[in-house]
Formats: structure tokens, C-alpha cells, sequence
């Protein structure tokens, strides 16, 4: 949450001083700030700043075998989505909830996981694409987090128009990021950070780029990648002026230049 210290009006304003062209904003700062979506549409105008909006992540979880967990994490979803539709947000990213242990029944997670999302592309219009983001591979209480994973989302749900969030981080290694990319069937949002991997070490993520050992030059130059509408970066910058986040996009241009058409989009708001 790179400018969770302000309110997104504020944001909007840095961000577009620093030259992004989007900002992704996290639902959590939405219900932090209580500004009114209105408000921060006229704020996106002002700075002629494009969003996402990304699914709440605090304290959540869709396929929770807690059912008061699982009901209140649905309705955040559901008022997230809304909320990105009022705003005209390019994408909703969507977190495919979790398991809490081993133990937990597979098919039990599976039918939890499709019946949200039933009821969000259900309630979807507009421009807005709901993707669906690959989670973190060396956790074990995720699920969907490989290719195989996405796809068997999307295939569960075909002809509904669901698009891929591809993070770079949560893969960890280049090699896992090369394999996903080969295998995916289409990449629609990106997620742009650093890994720092060393087999038999613990991974160290969303680093800001350049200071772990993913070849993003290198990953972004494969033509699923360019098939991406808008890239965000989600490197951990805490509190940034407007002249460090400059420096950072500076970074994310240089990646993309000469592979990529989509918009440099800022970090979470």
C-alpha cells in the first residue's frame, strides 16, 4: 500500500505528478479514507489518472471453512466490485480465497470459490474485467496459483469474459514466471515486482525493481506479457514522495520500453 498513509485524492495528485497514468487502488483504502466514490472519481478526472481496483486482501478469505468469514469476505467483494464499477476501473483483480490447513476438503473450496464468482460476473458490466490473480506458489494454503490453477478457473466459467492477473513476485523464480507465461492463455493485468529466490531459502517479494533476481526485462518481453492492457507496479514503498516514485516508474519504463503498449500504472493506493 504505497500511499496508504494518504487519502486517494491525495494519491491521485502525487501519482500523477510522479507521471503515472493509472493508480490501482486497494478496497481496504476505500473504506479507510470513507471518501465518497464520487469524490475520488473527481479526483482520478483531475489528474487524468485511469484505476484498478484491486479485491480486499485484509483479514479475508472467499473459501474460508469459517462460514461468517466466508459471508463477510463475499460482501466485500461484492461492494469492491461495485465500487470499481462506479469508478470505470479497467480491472477488478480477484484473489481466489484460500484453504486453512491441509485438511481442508478441495471440493468443498472449489464449489465456495465458484459460487462468488458466479454472483461477481453476475453483477459485472461495463468495461471492467474481473481477473483472476495467480497467488503466492510457496504457500501451501493457496490453491490458485499456478497456470494450471487459473485455467481451471477460467475454464469453469467460460464465456463469462474473466481476464488473468499475472504477479511476477508471487512466482518467485524467472524460470517459474517463463513456465506460467508458456502456459497461460492470456495475460490481461500485470503485477510488477521484484523476487529475491536462492533455492533453499526463504523468497523474499514484492521487492522494489532491480533488488531481487527476476529477469522482468526478460519476462515482459514475452509476447503473452504484451498482450497486457495496463502493468501496476506493487513494489513495497512506504509513504514515497513524489520524486521516489518518479525513480520507480523511470524503473518500470525502462523494462517496458519497446515491449509493451499498455499504460505504466502506479502502486497501490
Amino acid at each position: 500500500m504505497v500511499m496508504w498513509r494518504r487519502t486517494l485524492a491525495e494519491a491521485a495528485e502525487a501519482l500523477a505528478a510522479a507521471g503515472f497514468d493509472a493508480v490501482e487502488i486497494w478496497a481496504e483504502h476505500l473504506l479507510k479514507t470513507g471518501e465518497p466514490i464520487p469524490a475520488v472519481s473527481d479526483a482520478l478526472g483531475s489528474a487524468s489518472l485511469a484505476c484498478t481496483v484491486h479485491c480486499p486482501i485484509i483479514d479475508v478469505n472467499i473459501c474460508s471453512a469459517n462460514a461468517a468469514i466466508a459471508e463477510t469476505s463475499r460482501r466485500l467483494y461484492l461492494e469492491a466490485l461495485e465500487a470499481a464499477l462506479r469508478l470505470e476501473a479497467l480491472v477488478f483483480v480477484f484473489h481466489a480465497g484460500n484453504l486453512f490447513s491441509s485438511f481442508d476438503p478441495l471440493e468443498q473450496y472449489w464449489s465456495r470459490l465458484d459460487e462468488v464468482l458466479e454472483e461477481l460476473v453476475r453483477h459485472a458490466a461495463g468495461e471492467t474485467l474481473i481477473a483472476v490473480e495467480n497467488m503466492e506458489i510457496d504457500q501451501p494454503q493457496e490453491v490458485v496459483k499456478s497456470a494450471a490453477g487459473i485455467r481451471r478457473v477460467l475454464a469453469a466459467h467460460a464465456g463469462a469474459g474473466l481476464g488473468v492477473c499475472w504477479d511476477t513476485t508471487h512466482l518467485v523464480s524467472a524460470e517459474a514466471n517463463r513456465r506460467f507465461l508458456e502456459e497461460i492463455p492470456r495475460v490481461d493485468h500485470v503485477h510488477l515486482s521484484d523476487a529475491l529466490f536462492h533455492e533453499g531459502a526463504p523468497a523474499r517479494k514484492h521487492l522494489r525493481l532491480g533488488q531481487g533476481n527476476l529477469d522482468l526485462a526478460g519476462l515482459i518481453a514475452h509476447p503473452r506479457a504484451r498482450e497486457a492492457r495496463i502493468v501496476s507496479l506493487e513494489t513495497v514503498m512506504i509513504d514515497p514522495g513524489v520524486a521516489e516514485l518518479a525513480a520507480e516508474r523511470a524503473g518500470m519504463e525502462a523494462i517496458l520500453a519497446g515491449t509493451h503498449q499498455g499504460k505504466a500504472e502506479g502502486g497501490d493506493a
